[in-house]
């Protein structure tokens, strides 16, 4: 029973055909962790900026009587 589940081990660590799926997930992450992270920390000012030019574009280009 032993011997079987070494022979099992052994054979899922000689087979390296995941090997490349986990380099692209870890590439993957290295690339959207800082993306996310940036838009979480600056998801206010985000927000704030496509509201004012949502506005701005609503208006026409115009800005409001009572903006400056």
């Amino acid at each position: 029973m032993l011997g079987k589940v070494k022979q099992a081990l052994l054979a899922i660590h000689r087979d390296d055909r995941g090997a490349m799926s986990v380099e692209k997930i870890l590439i993957l992450a290295v690339i959207a962790l800082p993306i996310l992270i940036v838009l979480f920390v600056f998801r206010n000012t985000i927000i704030k900026w496509f509201n004012a030019n949502t506005n701005d574009l609503n208006n026409n280009g115009t800005p409001l009587p009572n903006q400056s």
